[in-house]
């Protein structure tokens, strides 16, 4: 006859999660990251017509609303500094905008598994 082992159980206990200032400050700004660039999308909407300028229709600027929130902001803003149109230097700036909205999508990401 063969022996059966018994396998132990290896439970896997929920982490705490401690709450410590850098971990907070973390989620501040992660959460800020989010919420800034979208009320500013609101605003050129409500306040004025510098996004119905920078586009055409109303997809691009809803999907980026959604997915590339720094990145739309940005192009709208840039559309109307100096003239009609994202030119030269300008798309330094708004390079600058679609690597925030990367770091936000992948600090998101860390802040949400660690």
């Amino acid at each position: 006859m063969s022996a059966i082992t018994r396998v132990p159980r290896v439970r896997h206990e929920a982490r705490q999660l401690e709450m410590t200032v850098g971990r907070g400050f973390r989620w501040m700004l992660f959460l800020s990251s989010l919420f800034w660039p979208r009320a500013a999308i609101i605003a050129f909407w409500i306040f004025g017509s510098q996004l119905g300028r920078a586009f055409d229709g109303w997809i691009i600027p809803t999907v980026g609303f959604f997915v590339l929130p720094w990145t739309t902001m940005t192009y709208a803003l840039m559309w109307g500094v100096d003239s009609n149109g994202v030119l030269g230097w300008e798309w330094l700036v708004v390079a600058f905008a679609l690597l925030l909205d990367v770091w936000s999508w992948a600090g998101g990401r860390h802040l949400v598994r660690s």
